[in-house]
C-alpha cells in the first residue's frame, strides 16, 4: 500500500510502498477514505513536538474509512461498515482508560503519534474495535475531522458549560479547523455571546458565518484587550478559548478572564501560561489545557453531526500524494477550515 512516512524532523513526507498491516485477534484494518492534515501533525513534522517513538514513521491521527478486514472475535462492525476511528489510544488498564478518559492515559498509544502507525496511508491497523464508530449517513472523508477538529473543542466548551451562561461572553481566539468547529458548538450548545480572534479576514468571515457576534483582526486593533473589556463592560469573559497557545494570546486570554471564568488552552504553539492575580489575572480564574476527547464524547459529537445539527466546516480534499503541498498551504495559512488527505 502507499504510506506518506516522515524519516526525519523538519524534512517532507517521502510516498512510498509499504507491507499492508496483518491484523490478529480483535483488531480491525480499515481502508482510509478520509485523514484530516492537522496543525499538531506540522509541529511534529517540523520538530516542534518531538514524541515519535520511532522515525520513518506514518502520521495522522485524524482518521475514517470503510472496514476491509476484522480479526478472529470482533463483533461490532462488519467488513464494509463506514467509520470513523477514535485517535486516543490508551494502555486499557491505567486510571484514565478504565474511568473512560483513554486519551490521558499515563502510557499513551495515541494513533499516528506512538508505536502504531496513522491514517496518511491507504489503510490503518486499529488495535480494538471499540475505537470505531459506525456512520449511517455521513460520507467517510467528510466525518473524518470529527475525530480531532470537532472533538477537541467539543471537550473543551463540555468542561466549560457551568461558566457559560447566556448573559455572558465567550472568547474564541484562533479560528482554524478546530476554533471553527468551536464556534459552532458554542452556538449550538449555549446562549453565550462570541467572539473570534485572529490575523485572518476570510477565517474572520467564516467565523461571522458559523455564529460569532464579534469578530477582530488583532492586527488592526492595537488595544484589543480595552476594546473587549469595553465589550463586557469591564466584566470580562467568563470562558477563554485559546486555539493557538503563545505567549501572546494565552497572556490575553488571562488578562480577560472574568472571576469565576475558565481558560481552556486548547492550541499548542509552544506558549506558556502566566498567572499571578493583581497583576496581570482577577482573583479565581480557573486554568486548564484540555486534550482530545474520550470515546463516548465521539459518540456525542458523531450524532449532532449525522443529525444535521453540528453542520461541517469548509473542507479541502487532497491525494496522498500531495500532503507536503497541504503542509505547505496549512504553515502559510491558506488552508480556510480543514485539508483532509483522501489516499
Amino acid at each position: 500500500m502507499k504510506s506518506a512516512r516522515l524519516y526525519e524532523y523538519g524534512q517532507p513526507f517521502r510516498i512510498e510502498e509499504v507491507p499492508t498491516p496483518a491484523i490478529g485477534e480483535g483488531e480491525v484494518l480499515v481502508k482510509i477514505e478520509g485523514a484530516g492534515f492537522c496543525h499538531s501533525d506540522l509541529h511534529l513534522m517540523e520538530g516542534e513536538i518531538r514524541i515519535l517513538p520511532k522515525l520513518p514513521h506514518t502520521l495522522g491521527h485524524e482518521n475514517a474509512g470503510v472496514v476491509a478486514q476484522v480479526g478472529r472475535g470482533v463483533k461490532a462492525v462488519k467488513e464494509g461498515d463506514p467509520v470513523v476511528v477514535y485517535g486516543g489510544w490508551g494502555c486499557g488498564y491505567c486510571r484514565w482508560c478504565i474511568t473512560g478518559h483513554e486519551q490521558l492515559c499515563i502510557e499513551p498509544k495515541w494513533v499516528g503519534l506512538s508505536e502504531y502507525e496513522g491514517g496518511y496511508a491507504e489503510y490503518l491497523r486499529v488495535p480494538r474495535e471499540r475505537y470505531l464508530i459506525k456512520l449511517e449517513h455521513l460520507q467517510p472523508r467528510e466525518a473524518a475531522p470529527l475525530t480531532d477538529a470537532a472533538l477537541t473543542p467539543y471537550r473543551a466548551i463540555k468542561r466549560a458549560l457551568p461558566h457559560l451562561v447566556p448573559d455572558s461572553w465567550a472568547l474564541v481566539i484562533g479560528v482554524g479547523g478546530l476554533g471553527q468547529y468551536g464556534i459552532k458548538l458554542l452556538r449550538l450548545l449555549t446562549g453565550v455571546g462570541i467572539v473570534a480572534v485572529d490575523i485572518n479576514d476570510e477565517r474572520l468571515e467564516l467565523a461571522r458565518q458559523y455564529g460569532a457576534d464579534r469578530t477582530y483582526n488583532s492586527t488592526r486593533h492595537p488595544e484589543l484587550a480595552k476594546e473587549l473589556l469595553d465589550l463586557t463592560r469591564g466584566q470580562g469573559f467568563m470562558a477563554c478559548f485559546d486555539f493557538v497557545g503563545t505567549d501572546e494570546t494565552l497572556a490575553l486570554c488571562i488578562s480577560l478572564c472574568a472571576s469565576e471564568g475558565k481558560v481552556s488552552q486548547i492550541g499548542l504553539a509552544g506558549g506558556t501560561a502566566r498567572i499571578k492575580p493583581l497583576e496581570n489575572s482577577r482573583f479565581e480564574v480557573l486554568f486548564e489545557a484540555t486534550l482530545w476527547g474520550n470515546i463516548q464524547e465521539l459518540r456525542e459529537v458523531v450524532a449532532l453531526a449525522e443529525s444535521g445539527r453540528l453542520t461541517p466546516i469548509a473542507m479541502e480534499f487532497y491525494p496522498l500524494e500531495q500532503i507536503n503541498e497541504v503542509a505547505q498551504k496549512l504553515k502559510a495559512g491558506q488552508i480556510k477550515g480543514r485539508a483532509v488527505i483522501v489516499p
